[in-house]
């Protein structure tokens, strides 16, 4: 008897235990999460002949997917301020800086993965990524410290005279204008929010900027050795960026002033003379009586004629110091970053 119940209750337990089994769900298999989620990562593709050319494609089209439409807003921001009477140089030198601040030195972008086409051709792939936040949170500090520089530049333009030191002081403010909105565009690109902070008007600005262009004086006072070779030369070079040019230091707004000086080098070469050719330069506001900029600038050269070495030094100079001072008004491209 106490068998036949110890069996029936092991039947018993043996049915309870297969309907329990038989009732339960099974659990979907979990999908496989993308290793480079989109609202996480941006994305592109580069594929090549060798591992090495897909990874340089997959990166070079990471920064594409930046630079054009950063240079498309910025271009569009910039030429917006541009007024008809701003003059071909002007705008040149704004197409320039807008060239310059679209570029985009990509930080934290890597390759996440590379792999090899299956059907047999031999191409490779690789696929380069960038967190939005990391990048967002370094750009959105950058930004940060354009909108402050700015805002500080704006600030020292309360009651400043001069036209020399105010045009130069606009062309800072005008230049910070770009990279702002150039930054901003980078941000947006990433679906990362920007903080924008300035209230500047750029039309403005640039009115001011074209005004006092074509008002501008410059007089170039060198001397020393082969100084009116030098003097011609920098002259060309402003006369190319519309930067007008006096013939009488008092009626000038800047006097640029210094003496040039050639030295023979000896260098123990029997095939060729050495000299150098130095000078340091100065640009005084003539209203203010303050001096704005001093440049030390050399340049070597041989030639197998000492008085040719010589020349060719003093033209390589000018060239230099033409591009240091026009850089020094605020006329050249911006730094890269």
């Amino acid at each position: 008897m106490v068998k036949k119940r110890i069996a029936a209750l092991a039947v018993m337990l043996l049915f309870l235990l297969a309907i329990g089994c038989g009732g339960r769900e099974k659990k979907a298999a979990p999908e496989k999460q993308p290793a480079f989620p989109e609202a996480r990562y941006l994305t592109a593709e580069g594929s090549g002949e060798t591992e090495q050319e897909a990874r340089r494609q997959a990166l070079a089209g990471l920064s594409g997917v930046f630079e054009s439409r950063v240079h498309a807003e910025t271009h569009a921001y910039a030429y917006s301020a541009v007024g008809p009477d701003s003059g071909e140089f002007f705008e040149k030198t704004v197409e320039s800086k807008v060239t310059v601040v679209s570029s985009v030195r990509l930080k934290g972008a890597k390759i996440g993965r590379t792999w090899q086409a299956e059907t047999g051709s031999g191409t490779y792939h690789a696929l380069a990524v960038i967190d939005r936040m990391q990048a967002g949170r370094s750009w959105a500090d950058e930004l940060d410290a354009v909108q402050a520089r700015v805002t500080a530049q704006v600030a020292n333009l309360e009651g400043l005279q001069g036209r020399f030191r105010r045009m130069a002081a606009l062309n800072e403010v005008f230049s910070g204008l770009l990279q702002n909105q150039a930054i901003e565009s980078r941000l947006r690109v990433l679906n990362y929010p920007a903080r924008s902070a300035l209230d500047v008007d750029i039309v403005a600005v640039s009115a001011e900027l074209a005004r006092l262009r074509s008002q501008l004086r410059f007089f170039i006072g060198l001397s020393g050795d082969e100084h009116q070779v030098a003097a011609a030369r920098i002259a060309d070079a402003f006369t190319s960026h519309d930067l007008l040019l006096g013939d009488d230091p008092g009626t000038a707004d800047a006097v640029i002033s210094g003496e040039i000086d050639i030295q023979p080098l000896k260098l123990n070469n029997p095939r060729a003379k050495f000299v150098r050719a130095a000078a340091t330069v100065t640009v005084v506001e003539t209203g203010s009586g303050a001096t704005v900029t001093t440049l030390n600038e050399s340049v070597r050269k041989g030639h197998a004629d000492e008085k040719e070495a010589g020349s060719r030094a003093v033209l390589a100079l000018a060239d230099r110091l033409a591009d240091r001072l026009i850089d020094s008004f605020g006329l050249g491209s911006l730094p890269a970053e």
